[in-house]
């Protein structure tokens, strides 16, 4: 088997031949960013020098790791607490140390010669190393003075679990700052069999014209020039970031925001929407009256519930009196989870807390108009920043949410 150094001289030079046949088909993008257009007959090229280095740096480990273990093996054995006196002579006068240099050779030859025991001693043996060399060192040499380069492992955004409730929307787009359309108000249906020659009664339908309008979502945050040239990575990090917390406002002011500019109205917040409160209901029953009322007082087919993550543990808890549990096998649990037949979305955008969750025909009688994609944008002009070299990454979408039914989403209470 090869060396760990053999083994990574070849690695190197493997990646640095990658590199080359990648760079072929880069092209600069800006901020530092590249695409790579990649011809079809080059793929097979692609994956099989991919799969080589794969294979080599799994070697590379191999032997690093064998050699290490050979080493480490190998200093656990040597002797335990020996007590090296100092070997021949006192050195004569004109071999002692006169400059830098000669003192710098003295130590480096005397810590070789006893580096054995002194490995023991670091990994835990007792006893003491002795030697004398032709000058005094004073200084206690410490971590403080001296300390090895750390290991620097990934860096990971900060968490952020919420799980988007978007998709569950119809979507749509506009050019537009509001959103006009109408919501049926009175549907009064007179339609019945008559005898020949009696009178029909007429039935009545009435619309309300709404609007919405195109509200401005938006984060951002202050950066130096100098973070942003000397960290790559870190502007992508971040602005990923600023988007996943774009997204769960957006998603938290889809199900409740108050219709009060600059906020969207929630489909739970909307004038007429049906409320369904558990009282002393089991929360299974709860969750199937709000199925009922977007059904019959909707009058339009529910397509998901949307569950807070502890609501929707407390249900997957339920138990039986002789331990069994209600939802089923905790190792078989469907994938997406389901209740009454319907899509459950667990997410903690439904509500602030938990014991909040809805019920709706999300995709037939709600919809989402953009206006225009998520935008990006870095400065330098807010406040004093250009004389203080800091940038704002700011990132923002302009969307409408409009209830075309509001009656066709049930809120629930007291989960």
């Amino acid at each position: 088997m090869a060396t760990a150094a053999e083994l990574g001289a070849i690695l190197t030079t493997k990646r640095q031949e990658h590199g080359a046949f990648l760079a072929q088909y880069a092209k600069d993008v800006g901020d530092g960013k590249k695409e790579y257009d990649m011809p079809t007959d080059k793929v097979g090229e692609f994956q099989t020098r991919t799969a080589e280095l794969v294979k080599l740096q799994g070697e590379w480990e191999v032997a690093d790791a064998v050699e290490k273990s050979a080493a480490d093996n190998a200093s656990k054995l040597a002797p335990q607490g020996r007590v090296i006196k100092g070997e021949g002579a006192p050195p004569s006068k004109d071999s002692r140390i006169q400059t830098q240099d000669d003192l710098d050779i003295a130590f480096k030859s005397a810590f070789t010669t006893h580096a054995p025991a002194l490995k023991a001693l670091a990994d835990g043996g007792r006893g003491t190393v002795r030697f004398e060399l032709p000058i005094e060192a004073k200084t206690l040499v410490t971590l403080t003075d001296h300390y090895p380069q750390a290991t620097r492992a990934q860096t990971t955004p900060s968490a952020l679990y919420y799980n988007s409730v978007e998709d569950l929307f119809q979507p749509g787009t506009t050019n537009s700052n509001n959103i006009e359309y109408f919501i049926q108000t009175t549907d009064t249906d007179n339609t019945a069999a008559k005898a020949e020659g009696a009178a029909a009664t007429d039935s009545a339908f009435v619309w309300t014209k709404t609007t919405d309008e195109v509200e401005i979502m938006q984060a951002w945050i202050p950066v130096t020039r100098e973070f942003l040239n000397d960290n790559a990575g870190m502007q992508s990090i971040i602005q990923g970031m600023l988007a996943d917390r774009l997204e769960k406002y957006v998603s938290k002011e889809l199900m409740y925001g108050t219709g009060t500019t600059p906020q969207l109205w929630g489909v739970t917040v909307r004038t007429n929407f049906a409320s369904q409160a558990k009282g002393t209901d089991p929360v299974f029953d709860c969750i199937l009256k709000g199925i009922d009322d977007v059904s019959v007082a909707g009058d339009a087919t529910p397509d998901a519930v949307v569950l807070h993550p502890t609501d929707w543990m407390n249900i997957l808890l339920t138990r039986t009196t002789d331990g069994l549990y209600l939802m089923g096998n905790p190792g078989s649990m469907p994938s997406p989870p389901t209740i009454w037949g319907l899509p459950v979305r667990v997410t903690s955008t439904v509500a602030a807390a938990a014991g909040t969750g809805c019920v709706g025909a999300f995709r037939s009688m709600a919809q989402i108009f953009n206006n225009g994609g998520i935008i990006v944008e870095a400065s330098s002009e807010h406040s004093t920043y250009f004389t203080e070299r800091k940038v704002a990454l700011a990132i923002s979408r302009r969307l409408a949410a409009v209830n075309y039914r509001p009656t066709a989403f049930s809120k629930l209470t007291g989960l």
